[in-house]
């Protein structure tokens, strides 16, 4: 079965407006990324160092590669006090190989738990887990470009 078409392209969105529908139900709320916003550093977001060519956005804990661009108009997060959750989406001209390295070796060190990892060209996920969240990291190849999606949940009760 092909997950990122027909019913298990269907079950990947269900599974994202689930997060969304999850979210906003526990009173969090969204806020709008305006396209003059300027990244968030590390000073600014934690006190981890950033990787070369890397930095750090809404989430301080998983870093992006700065071959990538910030796509303000779909990236949606929704931010209380305690957290932070959503999804980021960055496009930009880089190899699909290194996307998967950088995140794989990134993660570690930010101390994420790869948890799974599909691989179905032009698409790939990557699924990652720490103690309180949970983040599935989506890349898509296309001719000119490649497309990340970075999903960010809470976790609670262990669940």
């Amino acid at each position: 079965m092909n997950l990122f078409s027909g019913k298990g392209y269907l079950g990947v969105v269900l599974l994202g407006l689930t997060l969304m529908a999850f979210l906003s139900g526990c009173g969090s709320v969204l806020t709008e990324q305006k396209k003059e916003e300027v990244a968030v550093t590390a000073p600014q977001a934690s006190k981890k160092a950033d990787l070369p060519n890397s930095r750090y956005f809404d989430f301080d804990d998983i870093q992006i590669p700065n071959e990538l661009t910030k796509n303000a108009d779909k990236s949606k997060i929704f931010q209380t006090t305690n957290l932070t959750a959503g999804v980021l989406v960055f496009e930009g001209n880089v190899d699909v190989d290194s996307l998967i390295t950088f995140f794989k070796g990134s993660m570690a060190r930010d101390n994420w738990q790869m948890k799974g990892f599909f691989r179905l060209p032009p698409k790939s996920a990557l699924l990652f887990e720490k103690k309180n969240k949970r983040s599935i990291i989506m890349i898509e190849d296309s001719t000119f470009s490649t497309r990340v999606d970075v999903w960010t949940i809470p976790v609670t009760n262990g669940q």
